[in-house]
């Protein structure tokens, strides 16, 4: 049987480099938390765009997706799902927003867990959301050759309940024990869980949500402005790999060294505060206008950017806006546009 060791996390060795990560997560944090009070209708409009980033990455990681259109009107609830997979992104979405507006209030429990699960697929015909798997299972990986691997073999399914409920103690107690750093445990949390796939479907989402809910109850809420989920898809690669190097055929015998993911864990929340910190850094005194704001931009970026994704590095400004800057930059040759229609993108000039 599995047993949770959250005082020690099975001997994990805190590097150098973790400690690092932790202190400029927690300068951050300290930063960004003073200039966001003074924020708010900054703040408000990051959380909207992250919020459809979020629900848009997660199920991407899954391989489930819509339109950019589609996806808009879902996140608005201007429409109502069209197949399989806008039911799920649409699920995704109230879970996220259960989450951002009552994260105090839902203690990690599996009756919680169950209950966000069964929101989930609230939209779809399956009859077991909400439920604990009643078939064991397997974690796969599909190659591009189109052959299959098992990259980790959870527990059966009927020791699941069990497992979950131990896990959820466990955690629980060490963090009102401190026995390691809180951003460790809820890493370590966070890989125990998809380790045990305890759902049929929906795991690797369950357990995105649940890195919210932990952060935010944490302190952490970076998570509301800038999307997590983003991050993560951006290097799935070393999510998956991270993943297995953590758990493989040791996790079940409590000797799997939770030090890689652990370490990517750290790196998306340092990332993601980092780019909260870079989006509101407007409110110091300079590069107050939005030509300057935008020039910055473009300037430092090491790619081409689109006007949406300006618009998000801008949150402050309004379309028009941001559209008639974009413009008068232009005109003065400071920035040059490639590319024609939804693919145009700018870019600095000299």
């Amino acid at each position: 049987m599995k047993v949770f060791d959250y005082q020690t996390l099975n001997g994990l060795k805190v590097t150098t480099k973790m400690i690092e990560k932790l202190n400029l997560i927690y300068e951050l944090k300290g930063k960004t938390n003073h200039i966001s009070l003074k924020s708010k209708d900054i703040m408000d409009k990051l959380l909207v765009v992250a919020k459809i980033e979020s629900t848009d990455s997660s199920n991407r990681i899954e391989g489930i997706a819509t339109s950019d259109a589609r996806l808009k009107k879902l996140m608005e609830q201007k429409t109502t799902p069209k197949n399989r997979s806008e039911e799920e992104i649409s699920g995704y979405r109230d879970v996220l927003a259960v989450i951002h507006d009552n994260y105090k209030y839902i203690k990690i429990t599996p009756n919680n867990i169950l209950a966000l699960h069964k929101q989930l697929f609230n939209f779809t015909e399956s009859s077991w959301g909400g439920q604990f798997k009643d078939i064991d299972n397997a974690i796969i990986t599909t190659f591009a050759d189109g052959h299959k691997e098992t990259r980790f073999t959870p527990p059966p399914a009927y020791i699941t309940p069990e497992l979950v409920q131990s896990l959820c103690e466990t955690y629980n107690n060490a963090i009102c024990d401190n026995s390691l750093p809180p951003l460790i445990l809820a890493a370590a949390f966070m890989l125990d869980f998809v380790s045990i796939h305890p759902f049929r479907d929906g795991n690797g989402r369950m357990s995105r949500l649940l890195m919210l809910l932990e952060l935010q109850q944490l302190g952490f809420g970076v998570g509301k402005y800038i999307s997590l989920e983003r991050l993560i898809e951006k290097t799935k690669a070393q999510y998956y790999r991270t993943l297995l190097e953590s758990s493989g055929k040791a996790w079940i015998n409590n000797e799997n060294d939770y030090g890689p993911y652990v370490d990517y864990f750290l790196s998306i929340v340092l990332q993601a505060y980092r780019e909260l910190d870079s989006r509101i850094d407007f409110t110091s005194n300079t590069e107050k206008d939005p030509e300057s704001l935008l020039l910055s931009k473009i300037t430092n970026s090491l790619k081409s950017l689109s006007r949406q994704e300006l618009m998000n590095l801008v949150p402050q400004y309004g379309e028009s806006t941001i559209k008639h800057a974009l413009a008068r930059l232009r005109k003065e040759g400071k920035i040059g546009l490639v590319g024609k229609g939804k693919a145009s993108r700018y870019i600095a000039n000299g």
